[in-house]
């Protein structure tokens, strides 16, 4: 299985708990940008995809012409299985009708819209342009281009927020038929805006909302497959399960990683430096196989795939996560409780 991952790092404006790459730009800097992606596609190794991701920033600001470059050079240069997941991601603001036209007959078949939030004071503390009725309204628009493959990201734990504001968007997210759900904590990240405000809610209040969310996914026929992701039968996304099974993907843009062949390669945090160089395979990181089992251990308890008890050290003390995990078809499972408590599980099973 390939994937091929192409990154647009412009936004109108960042979010105030953003850390990805991403910034505004003008049309020339976007007309360059593309002209080097084209390189990049041309230069690469060329592989049929399974699936192909373009993320971002906003990759609808670069326009739909260019868009549907791209498109038509990476199915000449790569090609794309027949049944290929091919996913965009959307912010609300900056979706209309005839943009989702344009993508359906791009060949488009799955949305990952940013909602974050249905409630406008959270959606203002975030920094997002979007009103919770602009995301109303693009969830419906998205809904009557035809696309029948829609994931929603939600935000939770945001300062302020109340197990009744989190449950009312989530009610009204999950009366549409989406198919996925991605549900993230909020992050305090260093040298973002909020990286120096107040600290987060108190940790049991932000498990209140975790279990909450759990909840009503559960209750809608969503499946709990990933620490922060939830889908409907036939819907976890492929593209991202491509990377937790550690198959080779390729990324293209400034940050944008890649996995191949037991390599890993990065490109420099720096749009300027990718339109000079686009180069998809800078620094090399071969990985041995010590890193390589505490990454196939790590990504595997993110999902509910889990991992073979081969991989589980000598002596390791089931009983001392009996509480958060379980054991089905000679595989080590964490349970919900242990999604949440992940990052300790992970590490007590890599001591």
């Amino acid at each position: 299985m390939f994937s091929l991952y192409i990154h647009i790092p412009f936004c109108k404006q960042k979010c105030r708990y953003c850390a990805f790459h991403s910034a505004a730009a003008t049309e020339p800097q976007k007309e360059q940008y593309y002209q080097a992606l084209l390189q990049a596609i041309e230069v690469a190794e060329h592989r049929p995809c399974a699936t192909l991701y373009f993320g971002g920033g906003t990759p609808a600001l670069l326009g739909a012409k260019r868009l549907a470059g791209l498109m038509a050079k990476i199915r000449q240069a790569f090609g794309l299985l027949p049944e290929a997941e091919i996913t965009i991601e959307l912010n609300p603001e900056s979706t209309t009708p005839a943009l989702l036209h344009s993508l359906k007959e791009m060949g488009f078949n799955r949305i990952s819209l940013g909602v974050q939030s249905l409630n406008d004071a959270e959606l203002t503390y975030l920094g997002r342009l979007h009103s919770a009725q602009r995301a109303k309204e693009a969830l419906a628009e998205i809904f009557a281009a035809g696309f029948q493959n829609v994931s929603a990201d939600v935000m939770f734990g945001i300062p302020g927020q109340t197990k009744e504001s989190l449950s009312a968007t989530l009610d009204t997210l999950l009366s549409h038929p989406i198919t996925h759900l991605s549900a993230y904590g909020l992050q305090w990240e260093e040298g973002t805006p909020l990286g120096n405000a107040p600290q987060p809610m108190e940790e049991a209040a932000e498990e209140a909302l975790w279990q909450l969310l759990c909840q009503k996914a559960k209750e809608a026929g969503l499946e709990h497959y990933e620490i922060s992701n939830f889908a409907k039968e036939g819907y976890p996304s492929k593209h991202n399960m491509a990377y937790w099974r550690r198959t080779d993907y390729l990324g293209l843009g400034p940050a944008a990683h890649s996995f191949l062949k037991g390599v890993r390669y990065s490109a420099p945090e720096d749009t300027a430096a990718f339109i000079s160089n686009p180069d998809p395979l800078q620094n090399p990181l071969p990985i041995g196989e010590q890193d390589g089992y505490e990454e196939a251990v790590m990504l595997g308890l993110r999902t509910k795939e889990g991992i073979p008890l081969a991989l589980l050290p000598r002596g390791f003390d089931f009983n001392r996560y009996r509480d958060f995990s379980y054991i089905e078809n000679d595989r080590f499972i964490l349970n919900e409780r242990g999604f949440y408590l992940s990052n300790a599980i992970i590490q007590g099973v890599l001591q």
